[in-house]
This record gives C-alpha cells, structure tokens and sequence, in this order.
C-alpha cells in the first residue's frame, strides 16, 4: 500500500509541475508583443529519497526554479548603444531645422537677397537722380536685412528649444531613476522572500534603456538585486539601493540665461561637461557648440556686408553734394541688421556718387562688394607716395602669409626710395631694391596696410601694386556659401552617424529577440510536450486508483 502512495504521490508532483510549466507557458504566449519581455523556462528537477536498508526508492519531480532568459552582457551593448543613438538623433534634428532655415536652393534666401540689393546699387548707378530707383536701394537693403534678422532669429529659436528640452528631458529623466529606486526595493523584497521578480526586473531593464537613452551611465547590479547607476565621468551616483538623485536645470546668466544642469544637493556645480552621451549631451552639444558657431558665421556674413557698404558709403556723397552716412546701421549681429533710419527718411542721402558731381561711380563700386577680397589705391605725389590696402577678414582669422610686391615702373640706378609700415606692426620686408620691394604680413583681424614710399621719382613713374596669398582666399559670396556647406556636411554627418548606430542597435536587438524573445512556435511545441505530460500523470492517477480499488476489494 505504501509503495502505491509513493506512485500516486509522484504523479500528483508530475501534474503540479507540468501544470506550473504550461501556465510559464501561457505566459511567455500572453507576452509575445510586450517591448523587453524575458522569456521564461521552466526549470524540472528531480526529486527522491531511497531507504538503503530496504532499497525503496521513490521518485518524482518539481519546478526548482522559473529562469528568466536574459544575456547581461548583450544587454549592457544595447544601454551604451541606446545613448549614442540618441545622442545623434538630437543633433540630427536640430540640425536638420537649421539646414531648412538656411535653405538656398528654393529661392528667397540670403544670396537672393544681396543680390538684388547689389543690382538695385547697379541700377541706381546709371540714374542716380532716380527716386524709385534709391527706393528701390532702401527696400531692397531692407529685405536683406529683415532676412538677416529672421535667419538670426529662427537659429536662436532652435537654440531655445534645445535649451526646453533640456528641462523637460532632466524632468522625465529624474521621475525614472525614482522609479528604478523604487523597483530595486521591489525586487529586493520579492526575492528576498523567495518570489519570482522576472516582471519588475524587465520593467527595469526596459527603464535602463530609456535612461541611458538620456544620460550616459554606468550601471552595475548588486548582491541584493538592487541597481546601482552612476555617472561614468565622475562616479556621482544617481541611484543607490532604494534612492534616486535628483537633478535640475539652473539659469546660467554668463551664457546667454541658458540652462546648467547640477545636482539638486549642490546646485552649484554644472555638470554640462560631464554629460557625454544620451539625449542631453546631443542637445547640449548643438546649444553650446553648434549653434553658437553658426551664429557667429552669420554675424561674420553680415558684419562685412555692413562694413563694406559703409565704407564705400561714407566714401560717396549724397544727391545734395554731402559726404555720405552710415546706409546700415553698424551692428555685429545679423539680428539687429538694419537701414540707417534717417536714409528710410529720406532716399536723397544715398551716396551713389564718388565726387559732388552726382557721377554714379560709388554706386557702381558698392556692387562689387559681393565678389570683392581687396580695395587698394595709389596716391602719387612730388616726394612722397602713399600705398593703402586693405585685406577684410571675412569670418575666420586671417593667418595665411601674404606677400605684397610693388615694383618701380622706370629703371633706377639706386636703391633711392624706402618704404615704411604705417602702424601696422605684423609685417616684414622680406627683399628691396631699386626697382621692387616684396613684404610679408599676417593679418589677425580687420586692418588698413598704409605703406609710405618716399624718395627721387622720375615723371610719370607709376607703382604696380600686387598682393598674393599662400593660403585660400575668400569673399562674401564664397565665405556664406561655405558655411551653408558646412551645415549641410554637419547634417549628412550626423544622419550618417546616426544610420549607422541605428543598425548597430537593431542588430544588437534583434540578437536580443533571438535570445530573448517569444518563438509562437517554440512555446506551442513546448505546450505540447507538457500537456502530454500533464495527461500522462493523469493517466497514472487513474492507475494507482484503479489499484487501489483492486486491493480495497480483495480485502473484503
């Protein structure tokens, strides 16, 4: 009789734990379209005791444990591969906004715009007595301006909105450490009392990816099923345990009010650089850097439209024979741009001419300001020659060696002229003799070359004056379409990058999924096998009743 119990006992354990495996089962089937769901297993083992004294053994099986399907190792690439992905698409999308603010190609941009300004110059230089066609000058310099202004604007507003989305991404970002807090606690306390935690822990690993889809981190679990997440440039924990660090946005007043991210607890300390991948170091990277460069190339753009028609500007003289004004306000901002108010008021200060003979010729010189690298003049004069130059910087320093050569027109029998620097103090003579001296300057910034010759001159005796550069030179129209070109690479850069460790990521997921994740078919040839088992025990249970029954019977 009690070998029969032990039978009934082992098909009754038989039936719990296949019934055990096909809920698991179901489970894994319930659960094939949940994002970061852990496959689970059934873990069979068996069990028995055998009495050696009488060699009875008796045998059956249980479900030492539920595994979770999990590989730690893939799952750290696709948490550092989460941050870089993210990283990129944050800069693709403000930079992608940027592109389509600069845009070109449709018409209606900066070059469109000066150019029409520079014609409407043109036109006014045929008829400087025109009214509508010095009307035509100020609309004109006005649209040019007005887009200056929005280009400006639009570029800053980009900035803006990567500087709210900082905050609104530390926000989010603060409620999910408080959540991994909180799951650590839950894990802890389930494990600890020897339950099963599968559903929080891919709750939790789902949350990591999230998070370092934000901020970069380093992560590691302890003994206890618990979390620990740290910054990896300076270790600061942002969880430990059953606690969450709290970050928060604070103005920066020395850059422009935008925000410095700190810790709460010491909100005196950016961490700005310490943040190195994630969502956060994308957006800080286009606010900081990016942006803030694009600015200053289209300062540097309309800065020397500005210069440039002042100068020529000034030089000139109004429809009333006086010296002309500033036509732009002088600004280095492309978003305070503007016509001189008092030219609005009153077209006839336009100094299209050169002389007070309202000859047109200023007009005719400012439209060549678009193409223009270089004014120079030669003064002659009884013993004393002027050269003037003047090389502009257009946007970047001016580094390059340049080598300025003036030859002497007539032969001379000696070394009878000199020549000095007019103030200027980054240039040197390289060689000079009677008929031509050569000199070497570096040119930082914006400067006038003044050379003064003096000494014997014969009459008629002219000075070629000719400059030549060891670097590239560059213009206005050069200089901006370069930097339209620059942000055009920068976008094809991060699409690049960011098509590139996107497919390291699905890649990385799909290797995941295999592992990982639900097969329909694999869980309905498992729910076979197990069902089969299931009615197999039952089956025994059916025996072992009918043997008893039989031994019931033969003792009455």
């Amino acid at each position: 009789m009690a070998d029969i119990s032990r039978v009934l006992y082992t098909a009754k354990e038989a039936l719990l734990s296949n019934l055990t495996a096909i809920n698991v089962t179901g489970a894994n089937i319930a659960n094939v379209n949940t994002p970061g769901y852990s496959r689970l297993r059934p873990m069979f083992e068996s069990v028995g005791t055998k009495d050696a004294s009488s060699a009875q053994e008796q045998i059956g099986v249980r479900i030492a444990d539920v595994e979770r399907i999990y590989d730690r190792f893939l799952e750290s690439q696709i948490i550092a591969q989460q941050s870089s992905v993210e990283n990129y698409t944050a800069q693709q999308d403000s930079l992608s906004s940027i592109e389509g603010i600069l845009n070109e190609n449709n018409g209606g941009g900066i070059n469109d715009a000066l150019s029409e300004f520079l014609n409407a110059w043109g036109n006014l230089s045929v008829e400087p007595s025109s009214i509508s066609k010095r009307d035509t000058v100020v609309s004109t310099g006005q649209n040019l301006a007005y887009i200056f202004n929005q280009r400006a604007e639009d570029i800053e507003n980009v900035q803006i909105a990567a500087n709210d989305s900082i905050a609104d991404t530390v926000s989010i970002l603060n409620s999910d450490l408080q959540l991994i807090a909180e799951y650590n606690k839950s894990i802890v306390s389930a494990e600890s009392a020897g339950t099963s935690a599968s559903s929080i822990r891919d709750k939790r690993a789902e949350l990591l990816k999230k998070i370092s889809g934000m901020i970069d981190i380093n992560y590691m679990e302890k003994s206890d099923g618990s979390l620990y997440i740290s910054l990896p440039t300076n270790g600061k924990a942002l969880v430990e345990g059953f606690k969450s660090w709290e970050l928060q946005v604070k103005r920066n007043t020395g850059n422009n009010n935008l925000y410095d991210i700190v810790f709460k607890e010491d909100p005196s300390e950016s961490i700005n650089d310490q943040i190195t991948g994630g969502k956060l170091a994308g957006l800080l990277e286009v606010r900081d850097n990016t942006i803030p460069s694009y600015l200053d190339q289209l300062n540097q753009t309309a800065s020397s439209i500005i210069n440039k028609v002042n100068e020529m500007h000034i030089s000139g003289y109004d429809q009333d024979g006086n010296p002309g004004e500033s036509f732009f306000i002088s600004t280095a901002q492309a978003k305070y741009m503007q016509v001189s108010a008092q030219i609005v008021a009153d077209t006839r200060k336009i100094a299209a001419s050169a002389t007070v003979n309202a000859d047109g010729d200023n007009a005719t010189a400012i439209t060549a300001i678009q193409s223009d690298k270089m004014y120079a003049s030669i003064e002659m004069g009884a013993s004393s020659h002027t050269v003037t130059g003047q090389i502009t910087n257009i946007g970047q320093t001016y580094k390059d060696s340049t080598t300025i050569t003036l030859t002497r027109g007539l032969t001379s029998t000696a070394s009878d002229w000199t020549v000095s620097n007019g103030g200027y103090s980054s240039m040197a003579i390289l060689t000079a003799d009677d008929r031509m001296v050569t000199l070497d300057l570096n040119n930082d910034a914006q400067a006038d070359i003044r050379l003064n010759l003096t000494g014997t001159w014969s009459n008629g005796e002219t000075i070629t004056f000719k400059l030549t550069k060891s670097g590239n030179t560059t213009n206005i129209d050069g200089y901006f379409n370069a930097f339209i070109a620059s942000v055009g690479q920068d976008v094809d850069n991060a699409s690049q990058s960011l098509t590139s460790m996107t497919a390291i990521l699905n890649q990385q997921t799909d290797q995941r999924d295999q592992l990982s994740g639900v097969s329909l078919d694999e869980e309905m040839m498992n729910l076979i096998k197990y069902q089969m088992a299931y009615g197999a025990a039952g089956r025994m249970t059916s025996t072992v009743n009918e043997l008893m029954d039989i031994l019931i019977n033969l003792g009455r």
